[in-house]
């Protein structure tokens, strides 16, 4: 009877350290398959024909049909620079250059990815709309309240997330995924 309970004891372990270390490496990227950057995240290999399951299983669980490289290349951060996940009950900043590509854009997201609901129907800036400083920086601002400039309005309490997506980006860009300028988040006060 004990080497039954032991046996049945290994298994409820084994399946749920599987179960709990295959969902991390689908919601946060292992190091062979995903590329880090600051508080941003990407998968290199997210719409290739080669792609790894863990990167298949991350995009399939959201619902989203990820393009090539060669089209589009995305990063997410659910974190500040501090490594802070990301409240909407917090002011942040983001800070960044234009990107070496075709057009981009960063999107505010819940973190279930939908677009947060909030009066002023914004929930991104793009290379076209967003307003940059003299020396082609720009800056946003995310809070609830309103803020002069590039503002993103954050709707409710709990977490949020960020995409940068890059369409068409320059060859500099895909090649060297862990190097490219992307926005810093810094977190300015909370509620």
């Amino acid at each position: 009877m004990r080497a039954l309970l032991n046996i049945f004891a290994f298994l409820v372990c084994g399946l749920g350290l599987g179960y709990c270390s295959a969902d991390y490496s689908m919601q946060q990227g292992l190091a062979t398959v995903s590329v880090r950057n600051g508080p941003w995240i990407t998968w290199p290999s997210a719409g290739s024909a080669t792609a790894d399951p863990y990167t298949r299983a991350h995009f399939a669980a959201h619902g989203h049909l990820p393009l090539t490289a060669f089209e589009a290349v995305s990063f997410r951060a659910n974190s500040d620079q501090q490594g802070q996940l990301l409240d909407q009950d917090c002011e942040y900043v983001v800070e960044g250059r234009a990107f070496n590509a075709r057009w981009w854009s960063l999107t505010a997201y819940n973190t279930d990815r939908t677009l947060m609901e909030n009066p002023a129907e914004r929930h991104s800036f793009n290379s076209r709309n967003i307003v940059f400083s003299g020396q082609g920086e720009f800056q946003i601002s995310l809070a609830r309240d309103p803020r002069p400039g590039n503002w993103l309005p954050l709707a409710a309490s709990g977490g949020f997330q960020l995409t940068l997506r890059l369409y068409n980006p320059d060859a500099d860009i895909k090649n060297n995924l862990q190097a490219v300028s992307v926005p810093v988040i810094k977190k300015v006060a909370c509620s």
